[in-house]
């Protein structure tokens, strides 16, 4: 048999994993598109017990990181619209609305386990 590598941090990441063990899962719903109860999370990771929310407001660091991505999703349209005639203007301004509204959990979800993984190392001692 081979040796059994531990997750990647970048699969670790997407995946919604914990950041220590890299098996708990951070949110109590699976999946990155998720619109009702996307930010419900257990307040301890199952498997090695590691506490998510570290201080009082350490959540506010995930808006952070997923702002640039919602700067790169939104500016296009708002180039568009800026250059557009008189009538597309509201086109793009909708258009723009439903790009952020689609994307929203998935920007959301991603941020939070970003920001978890940039502060918790991973603990090989943990396998």
């Amino acid at each position: 048999m081979g040796i059994k590598r531990p997750i990647s941090s970048f699969r670790s990441m997407f995946g919604l994993k914990c950041p220590r063990c890299r098996k708990g899962k951070l949110f109590t719903r699976r999946g990155l598109f998720v619109y009702r109860e996307m930010l419900k999370m257990p307040e301890n990771c199952a498997v090695c017990n590691q506490k998510f929310e570290i201080e009082p407001g350490f959540w506010i660091g995930a808006m952070w990181i997923s702002y640039p991505f919602v700067v790169a999703i939104e500016m296009p349209f708002f180039f568009l619209a800026l250059f557009a005639d008189d009538n597309n203007v509201w086109i793009y301004f909708g258009l723009m609305i439903v790009a952020f509204l689609i994307t929203w959990p998935f920007l959301v979800r991603i941020g939070r386990s970003a920001w978890i993984h940039v502060s918790i190392r991973y603990d090989k001692g943990l396998e």
